[in-house]
């Protein structure tokens, strides 16, 4: 079921909508029904995205261990190449550049 939900926008911005709806083939109403559930996706996506890194910062702050940019870009390139190196060494976070926590 759907709910009804009241929404007070500047008539400029109303123009518009009726513009792009008239453009995309849509009512005013179905254009900001999928524009809103689109922009519900990205931020969910977006959320996501924050809380994967966040918790990648967290598991490196723990482990003290990071990869040398130099190291993983020879690895890489090798790997296109069709090469089987090794994996790159962890090492330690360099004192001199600490990662702080929020």
């Amino acid at each position: 079921m759907s709910a009804t939900t009241s929404l007070k926008i500047p008539d400029a911005l109303k123009t518009t909508i009726a513009q792009v709806a008239a453009f995309e083939g849509k009512t005013a109403h179905a254009l900001m029904v999928d524009t809103l559930q689109d922009a519900m996706e990205d931020a969910l996506v977006r959320q996501q995205f924050y809380t994967e890194g966040e918790a990648s910062y967290q598991d490196t702050l723990r482990s003290n261990a990071v990869f040398g940019g130099a190291d993983v870009k020879a690895y890489v390139m090798a790997r296109v190449k069709g090469g089987k190196p090794g994996r790159p060494k962890a090492l330690p976070l360099d004192a001199a550049k600490p990662i702080t926590a929020k």
